[in-house]
């Protein structure tokens, strides 16, 4: 693509998003010729997010090829997630069953010997 047609496209897309986001009643203003910013506040912090529009010089297959990674990238993050959470998970009920263990044995050492009873 040509530098003239990807700075159109660029300048569009940047154009898009700021009347978007004004229209959602965003304080957005341009920072540069291809990007912009607006301040939030996020759990009482206050911010500003950063948007940055650019024409890449990849072809189509690339930027497809681009997405599925980063698609497989996030799956594999959450199975990873999942296995620690469950690790945890088990680790934990391993440790609360060993102290019900060493409680239930401690209760019995207390009672003392069990009396024999004769019938």
């Amino acid at each position: 693509m040509k530098l003239a047609l990807a700075n159109s496209v660029r300048e569009l897309t940047i154009n898009r998003l700021f009347a978007f986001l004004e229209e959602a009643g965003e304080d957005v203003g341009m920072v540069n010729s291809n990007t912009l910013n607006f301040p939030t506040v996020y759990e009482g912090e206050e911010c500003f997010v950063e948007v940055v529009a650019k024409v890449v010089k990849k072809d189509s297959d690339e930027c497809y090829q681009e997405r599925e990674d980063y698609k497989a990238k996030l799956i594999e993050k959450a199975e990873k997630k999942a296995e620690r959470e469950k690790a945890a998970a088990e680790k934990k009920a391993a440790r609360a069953a060993k102290e019900a263990e060493k409680a239930a044995a401690k209760a019995a050492k207390e009672a003392g010997p069990a009396e024999i009873t004769e019938e």
